[in-house]
């Protein structure tokens, strides 16, 4: 991180705590305004973001060498109040560690979270806080299970970025099964974080994932069709992020807009970048002066209030900022694709 942007990310934080959270003047907001919507507490680190009717969920911490339990943050929509925290109950009796990374609602209004050192977690939301395992995977090291898409046939696509696979899970739940794996989907070996978001497009014919960091420090979001058993003649690149001297761009998570457009959370250059349905690069966010914006990492449409959410994943400064760990929103012209 320059010094330039440490200072900017110090003065960013004297606004934090005045930050408006209400949503009255939302009407008047011009694309690309910025807030602080929620803080995420302790342990922080969070990653997964979902909306649900009038509430949006958060989890976290998406980091190695936690043992206390992963935690699902449930909001207001609307005033960004914490409502309830659910902690993660089902643990793995072999690894210590606990973590929750990427969430995604099923159909049937169950919350999906990816536990990665458990599998697919099922959560039923309710005041017992009932949760059973959805799905498993193989024991295979390194291992990192990250983003998850659900198409509308009720399969489920799982990402695995250390593994540079694709994993697919069959309407129900039961072990998993590799869907897809290429070198392309693989990290820098310095920096090993390769096939990372995932989501389908509204046709329900393709399926779009990014690519963290690759051998040459770029991004990329790349393309599959969503057959049976894709070959890799069909991995199609989508856009390119080209590293720069200031760093990676780092794309983590994305989300479709209705219109086709794809949003994409720039983790390494802390932005939000637009792409058309051609792929080329439309627009890109950049945070308020008084708004940090730090490695964010998934995105959620509120259509209802007409911007994104995104997640702080904060995870790249040093030391880690705790007061860093929030979800702000962006003020954006499109709404988001209904998903399955």
């Amino acid at each position: 991180m320059t010094a330039y942007s440490q200072l900017r990310l110090a003065a960013a934080l004297i606004t934090l705590a005045a930050a408006p959270s209400a949503l009255a003047d939302n009407d008047h907001r011009p694309a690309g305004a910025s807030r602080v919507v929620a803080q995420v507490p302790a342990p922080g680190l969070p990653e997964g973001i979902a909306i649900k009717g009038h509430k949006f969920y958060v989890a976290g911490p998406a980091a190695f060498g936690i043992t206390t339990p992963a935690v699902i943050f449930e909001y207001s929509l609307q005033s960004g109040t914490l409502l309830r925290q659910l902690p993660i109950t089902i643990a793995n009796p072999y690894i210590p560690f606990r973590a929750a990374s990427c969430i995604a609602f099923g159909e049937d209004e169950n919350l999906y979270v990816i536990e990665p050192f458990v599998g697919i977690i099922k959560m039923k939301l309710d005041a017992a806080n009932t949760q059973s395992v959805y799905a498993t995977f193989p024991q295979i090291q390194p291992t990192l299970l990250n983003d998850l898409a659900f198409d509308d046939k009720g399969n489920l696509y799982v990402t695995d970025t250390f593994q540079g696979a694709i994993y697919k899970v069959a309407p129900g739940g039961g072990p998993a099964q590799l869907w897809f794996a290429d070198p392309r989907l693989a990290g820098n070996p310095n920096l090993p974080f390769g096939v990372n978001g995932i989501r389908v497009d509204k046709q329900g014919k393709r399926l779009y994932v990014s690519v963290t960091v690759r051998a040459d420090f770029s991004g990329a979001i790349l393309s599959l069709p969503l057959v049976a058993q894709p070959t890799a003649a069909q991995l199609t690149e989508f856009h390119v992020y080209p590293a720069s001297p200031a760093g990676f761009p780092g794309p983590d998570g994305i989300a479709f807009a209705n219109n086709g457009k794809l949003y994409v959370s720039l983790a390494g250059s802390s932005e939000i970048s637009v792409l058309l349905p051609n792929g080329q690069e439309h627009r890109r966010y950049t945070a308020p002066a008084n708004v940090p914006w730090v490695n964010p990492a998934n995105i959620a449409f509120d259509d209802e209030n007409d911007r994104i959410l995104v997640t702080n994943h904060a995870s790249l400064v040093d030391p880690l900022n705790p007061a860093f760990f929030t979800v702000f929103d962006v003020a954006v012209p499109d709404k988001g694709l209904q998903l399955p």
